[in-house]
């Protein structure tokens, strides 16, 4: 956004922060973390700019932008350890239904708090994804079926209560290579680490090879794996393509030459290594994106997390939950 573009605002103050402090994460990943940290280290923000909320004002209100940023929500915020069930409330403090403005939900979204579990989505969001995160809180809680909190009952805890334990007893976990290396190369899961990266000569060499990640920081591991990025190299880049029966193969080349591509199929994982004739091809996409399911968050638990994170670092220091914000 220009400098034009921007607007200055008045301080928003405590009462804002606290309200995302939780941090819009990784379900029940990094999610956790909200309570470990704690909405209680935030301060009182200086009076600062922010990014307006003009581009996009008339998007705000579309239905179909505002459905789109719900689902972009659903897998990052909407569990019982972050902002809960349609933003209103679990572990984290309630989000939608609170008037807060659009260009304040941006720039918080995009460069998250610091010294807190908010952390920035603008290196794993679009600014137009973003957009249609603010859409999504700002916009009418009755709009959608699940909005209502679940009441608590005589002898059975709220959504946040469960939380809140769940996430103090979460706090102490640490991870294990050993299980993290049983869990990477583990035949029984077809989504298994394994079936489409090699580790130090073993694996399966369909993704990127990872014997060197070690070096990256267990942050960026989590995300990596959690919120898979666009590709850089081209050769891990997703192709898709549309044959004359109809179908679609979505996945990553392989090779090809004058009469045939071959293509790792991962419509369905494990990825099937597919030879598709040239004649029986319309059209041809490629992306850059990853073919790397998006929705680990809801798979593996956060122990198994740090047991993964711990076994790709190839440290004898196990990875602790405070290592995920560093």
């Amino acid at each position: 956004m220009s400098e034009d573009s921007e607007a200055r605002v008045n301080t928003y103050g405590f009462r804002r922060d606290v309200q995302l402090a939780g941090g819009c994460r990784f379900r029940s990943g990094a999610l956790v973390l909200a309570g470990v940290i704690g909405v209680v280290l935030l301060t009182i923000d200086p009076p600062r700019h922010i990014v307006s909320a003009a581009p996009q004002a008339d998007k705000l209100k579309e239905s179909k932008f505002i459905a789109e940023g719900e689902k972009l929500f659903a897998p990052s915020c909407g569990n019982a350890y972050c902002h809960g069930t349609s933003g209103v409330g679990g572990g984290a403090p309630r989000l939608r239904g609170k008037g807060l403005e659009a260009a304040y939900l941006f720039k918080t979204i995009s460069n998250g708090i610091p010294g807190t579990a908010m952390l920035s989505f603008k290196s794993e969001l679009s600014e137009e994804q973003i957009w249609k995160l603010v859409a999504f809180v700002m916009s009418d809680v009755k709009s959608t079926s699940d909005a209502k909190p679940e009441a608590s009952v005589a002898g059975k805890p709220s959504p946040s209560t469960k939380a809140s334990a769940e996430t103090a007893a979460s706090s102490s976990i640490t991870g294990s290579a050993q299980a993290g290396k049983a869990l990477f190369f583990d035949s029984t899961q077809s989504r298994s680490c394994h079936h489409c990266h090699s580790l130090q000569g073993e694996g399966t060499s369909i993704g990127p090879d990872l014997s060197k990640v070690e070096s990256r920081s267990p942050r960026v591991l989590f995300l990596s794996i959690i919120l898979p990025h666009d590709i850089k190299d081209p050769r891990y880049a997703t192709v898709r393509l549309t044959l004359r029966s109809g179908d679609r193969i979505v996945g990553i080349k392989k090779e090809e030459d004058a009469e045939s591509i071959r293509v790792y199929d991962t419509t369905e994982l494990p990825a099937v290594l597919r030879t598709i004739q040239k004649t029986d091809v319309v059209k041809v996409e490629s992306a850059n994106e990853s073919v790397m399911p998006k929705d680990y968050a809801s798979i593996y638990t956060m122990k198994q997390f740090l047991d993964l994170v711990t076994f790709l670092k190839s440290s004898e220091s196990p990875v602790t939950l405070k290592d995920l914000l560093e």
